[in-house]
């Protein structure tokens, strides 16, 4: 929740923290004190400032939340039904794999374009696709296959709208591709989403590196080669590493960047590359793959994604201390406008309020100013 909160239905109702109506924060104040502070998101709360600073200024940085309270904006009454968007009567989820056998080159930039271009068309909030959230796994060659996994809440369009979007993806790939859909209730599906991804047996016991980025447009051409090239790659065994694409904007992109503390309200998709391995002796070959894949893609902008006509920075949930080390990110942008933009000297401002003595500190906290 601090940190934004993306999800399946982003695209649909936004982000989970443009519900956030207060939260209860134990702070520590300059004396040293620890004491509790409901702040909310009424205009005439005197706290309004720290509501503001856990809609996206991050975990770890101003205090401790014990409580959440949660009212969309413009909900009225005190009917807890109706102050949040109501849970979908059912959704349609679907599983689509391709081959790397009959991926080559072009196959795989075709795909990649398709998918890319569809996003471009449909990050409006009144798009086709809006009900619509999917994620292209792009496994590493040795995996076997390529995935796609997302779902419709469109009911009875539902069908149609998944088939259109395959469909648009698949155009002219020249590779077949497996389809399963599946009609859900809510309930079932978020208690256990795509579990053969999400909890695949041992993942609980396994390290990982995520690196995750903002886009504004799709990849280019360039960025397709740089992915397949260490998708494919022969000279490195990384077998859990993988590109991930998700669909992002929709209803998300309807919010102004500085209402919330989440900056980045006009991407089409993010994007993360990741490493995940068992052994501790192959963190380094993992760490320098994922890192090294992550630098190339984002090589014009100084190996970050740093904000502008492409790209808009990275998503402080999943943080990367890679992004404030000058070895990794060569771009001058630092850490803290790729994950807060415009909205860092606020959220200073914000520390230097509730936490005067730095209590709540890690390696990419927001810094006292």
């Amino acid at each position: 929740m601090l940190g934004g909160a993306f999800g399946f239905l982003c695209r649909e109702h936004g982000l989970a923290a443009d519900h956030l109506y207060a939260v209860e924060v134990v702070t520590v104040d300059e004396a040293g004190t620890a004491r509790s502070v409901v702040a909310s998101r009424e205009p005439s709360d005197p706290n309004r400032e720290l509501w503001w600073a856990h809609t996206g200024g991050g975990g770890g940085n101003f205090g401790i939340v014990t409580r959440y309270w949660f009212r969309s904006p413009g909900a009225r009454g005190t009917d807890p039904a109706s102050l949040l968007p109501p849970a979908p009567a059912s959704i349609l989820t679907f599983r689509v794999g391709w081959s790397w056998d009959e991926l080559d080159e072009r196959a795989f930039a075709r795909l990649l374009r398709n998918h890319g271009e569809w996003c471009e068309r449909n990050a409006g909030a009144d798009a086709p696709g809006a009900k619509l959230f999917s994620i292209l796994f792009l496994n590493r060659r040795q995996a076997g296959k390529v995935e796609l996994r997302g779902l419709s809440t469109a009911g009875p369009d539902a069908e149609r709208l998944c088939h259109e979007h395959l469909d648009a993806l698949n155009q002219g790939v020249g590779a077949a591709c497996t389809r399963q859909l599946e009609t859900s209730t809510w309930l079932r599906f978020a208690l256990n989403p795509f579990p053969e991804l999400f909890r695949a047996p041992g993942a609980e016991n396994a390290s990982f590196k995520m690196k995750d980025a903002f886009l504004r447009r799709r990849f280019t051409d360039r960025q397709i080669e740089v992915a397949h090239h260490f998708l494919t790659r022969t000279d490195v065994d990384v077998p859990g590493g993988m590109l991930g694409l998700a669909t992002y904007g929709g209803k998300v992109n309807t919010v102004a960047p500085d209402a919330t503390a989440s900056a980045q309200r006009d991407s089409i998709l993010t994007t993360s590359c990741n490493a995940g391995w068992m052994d501790p002796s192959e963190a380094e070959r993992n760490l320098g793959w994922v890192r090294a894949l992550y630098r190339e893609l984002f090589a014009d902008t100084g190996g970050v994604p740093a904000p502008g006509e492409a790209s808009d920075g990275a998503f402080i949930n999943h943080p990367d201390a890679d992004l404030a080390d000058p070895r990794w990110n060569t771009s001058g942008v630092p850490w803290h406008t790729l994950y807060y933009k415009d909205n860092y000297p606020r959220l200073q401002r914000v520390k230097a309020r509730w936490d005067p003595r730095d209590v709540f500190r890690h390696a990419l906290s927001v810094r006292l100013p």
